[in-house]
């Protein structure tokens, strides 16, 4: 396999009626144990970046290169997304760093407002001929590199009307889930929105919290697409904690696959798992 298009894996997901999974990586162990756990479980795969991880990365480019690379050689379809960019410079820098997948995050502005500056984003990802997603409602929480507030769920009417401007490939709604927290999904609203997004293929946010059983209703409601963050990087600080070792290879290693072990569970819970 090869770089994958963001389009592509949405497309695949939902012909299958599956979501695919996208982790939020911040250094090359992450995205390591990411794409082990691909690879063993034969499903494809986005490796995202937020705005804090590409700082963390060395920035867009150094992060570009690496995924790119991983996704070259990877043995499952890989795709590179930005996640929550809020800014136009940030989404440009990255589709012309390679970024094949992208999105626009103005979900804390007014409605109007949000529409207009994701149609501008819409723009960019054409002419760039990258996937584009953005979010309506706002999904709160604590996650290091993403606003953090309270949640504001997302309404169908107002769904229906930001899908029909903008044109985006998929949306992101807020449905009860948090970043870096547990939360409950309310699975009629996921049903409500994804009628009035006319079948557009719906993403969850703060997919770190949501249990297996509730991940699966979540696929079959519509979801095509989870975030996880907090959990593999949680896994990844747990394996590492502790290590007296003055080689960190040993415990870098452990990381890896303690991240590889975490992913591969989400993989099997959205139905991913052997679609590769």
């Amino acid at each position: 396999m090869t770089l994958a298009g963001g389009r592509e894996l949405l497309a695949d997901a939902e012909r299958g009626g599956y979501a695919v999974p996208g982790f939020n990586v911040s250094n090359l162990e992450l995205a390591l144990g990411v794409i082990d756990a691909a690879e063993a479980r034969r499903s494809p795969v986005l490796l995202q970046f937020n705005p804090g991880n590409l700082e963390h990365f060395g920035g867009v480019a150094v992060a570009a290169a690496t995924a790119r690379t991983l996704a070259g050689r990877a043995r499952v379809p890989v795709a590179v997304h930005l996640d929550h960019g809020h800014e136009l410079e940030l989404l440009r820098a990255a589709a012309r760093a390679g970024f094949n997948s992208l999105m626009y995050d103005g979900s804390i502005k007014p409605l109007d407002l949000n529409i207009r500056e994701t149609r501008e984003a819409a723009v960019l990802a054409l002419e760039h001929g990258v996937a584009l997603e953005a979010e309506l409602g706002h999904v709160g929480g604590r996650e290091p590199g993403v606003v953090t507030s309270e949640s504001v769920l997302t309404d169908p009417a107002a769904a229906r009307r930001f899908v029909d401007a903008t044109q985006v490939d998929a949306l992101a709604v807020s449905v009860g889930t948090a970043h870096g927290l547990a939360g409950t999904v309310d699975l009629a609203l996921v049903r409500e929105l994804r009628a009035a997004a006319r079948g557009l293929p719906l993403v969850l946010h703060g997919g770190s919290g949501v249990p297996p059983g509730q991940l699966r209703d979540c696929v079959r409601a519509g979801i095509r697409k989870l975030n996880v963050s907090s959990e593999i990087h949680a896994a990844f600080a747990a394996a590492i904690a502790g290590s007296g070792d003055l080689d960190p290879r040993p415990a870098l290693l452990e990381a890896r696959a303690a991240v590889a072990a975490v992913a591969a569970e989400r993989m099997d819970a959205l139905g991913s798992a052997l679609r590769a």
